[in-house]
């Protein structure tokens, strides 16, 4: 079966063919993957990549998924649908509130407060994974409802770290 995958600013056809329970099989221009996966939690799986082994922590996003793999966040979407829901401005209602860890992770730095004005984009929390930090940043202008951890609190994809009511007439950069 075809698949059309928007993964960060790009658009990837591939060929996708199931090969047993949790065996797929992904070509695309020519490079063929054999892919075995075990699902570890509704936010990690483990894959085996031609046979190397990976680590997948998966959070949901407005128009898909963000997958990090060896650190690295990847946005991943259904090309078909993202086109469909057209290239206008997003409605508030499409912004997140919350902020969420993109994959299981400890809490470093708390930047913000309850009752804090943020702007998008600023830095409200740091989170460690795996060694390595990632700062989250506020989805739009607003201001801090509550912040629900404290610093070295265990956290996974999903948990809303810190609430935002957004402005009004707040606008995201596209």
């Amino acid at each position: 079966m075809e698949y059309r995958l928007k993964i960060g600013e790009d658009l990837i056809s591939f060929q996708a063919e199931k090969k047993g329970d949790h065996n797929i099989a992904l070509s695309h221009d020519g490079c063929l993957l054999d892919i075995e996966y075990t699902v570890v939690s509704n936010h990690h799986q483990h894959l085996l990549v031609n046979g190397s082994p990976v680590n997948a922590y998966i959070a949901p996003d407005v128009n898909g998924k963000t997958v990090i793999i060896k650190g690295i966040p990847y946005f991943i979407g259904d090309a078909d649908v993202i086109e469909t829901r057209g290239r206008g401005k997003k409605g508030l209602q499409a912004i997140p509130q919350e902020i969420t860890p993109p994959m299981p992770a400890v809490v470093v730095r708390l930047l913000v407060s309850q009752g804090d004005r943020v702007n998008q984009g600023d830095k409200v929390i740091v989170v460690s994974s795996m060694k390595m930090e990632t700062t989250l940043t506020a989805p739009a202008d607003g201001t801090v409802r509550a912040v629900n951890v404290a610093e070295g609190d265990k956290v996974m994809p999903g948990q809303i770290l810190i609430d935002i009511d957004k402005d009004e007439g707040a606008s995201t950069k596209e």
